[in-house]
């Protein structure tokens, strides 16, 4: 197999630049599904950024299905990631009011059924799983890239923890066109901690196997991202 090798970017790059870069080296061909990354090491060398920077990066692209990375075994692009960053292409629009709008309407309709199913089918790990993201926003809150990479992480393991993989699919797309609009806004006062404190109740009610509660909270969650974006202006109403 041919040796990769990764464009060397500016000293000042941040995450999203190396997210950037690897999610064009995936749509593009260059890395393969299946196909092994490089340490995270080696790969802040050839980007020329810190271990943190990629690890973050690493974390955000797990986080949303491009990538699978398991300890001891590294990195891997996830045979199914393709398909999903090839639709995000496909159906991404301007960061206007409608575009957005249309996506937000579609994470409506996936999201809450999706919670519920996580509320009936969550094993432990996943429940573990979904656990430790929070753990992780607490620790991230003031970090707003390393905060986002962890709800990121969150939002997958509910979708996994669905077992649909399907519905799972259609949630990364609709929560990948989202995240540049997310990401602009997530700096406002008071959106990680009331963000922190829904998601908890989520995790709780998912724990529970309780899925009425799972999808009431989740309705919470899409309600308080709608309520940020319409502010920001960033979505029209859905009346």
């Amino acid at each position: 197999m041919a040796e990769i090798t990764f464009r060397k970017l500016p000293r000042d790059t941040l995450t999203d630049q190396v997210i950037h870069e690897i999610r064009r080296m995936i749509l593009s061909g260059q890395l393969q599904p299946g196909e092994m990354l490089p340490t995270q090491p080696e790969l802040a060398r050839q980007l020329g950024v810190g271990v943190a920077t990629v690890r973050r990066a690493i974390a955000a692209l797990c986080a949303v299905g491009l990538l699978d990375s398991q300890p001891g075994r590294g990195t891997t692009v996830n045979p199914d990631g393709l398909a999903v960053l090839q639709a995000s292409a496909l159906l991404a629009g301007p960061l206007d009011p409608i575009h957005t709008t249309a996506v937000y309407e579609a994470r409506q309709i996936i999201e809450i059924p999706l919670t519920q199913l996580a509320a009936q089918r969550a094993t432990p790990e996943e429940l573990e799983e979904i656990r430790r993201a929070l753990e992780d926003m607490e620790a991230a809150i003031d970090d707003d890239a390393a905060f986002t990479a962890a709800d990121l992480r969150f939002h997958y393991g509910v979708a996994r923890a669905s077992h649909n993989d399907l519905l799972a699919q259609f949630y990364q797309v609709s929560r990948s066109l989202l995240s540049e609009v997310i990401e602009k806004v997530v700096s406002l006062r008071g959106i990680k901690e009331d963000a922190l404190r829904l998601q908890w109740e989520t995790y709780e009610a998912i724990a529970m196997h309780d899925p009425e509660r799972a999808g009431a909270a989740a309705s919470a969650q899409l309600q308080q991202v709608l309520d940020l974006l319409k502010r920001a202006g960033y979505v029209r109403s859905l009346d």
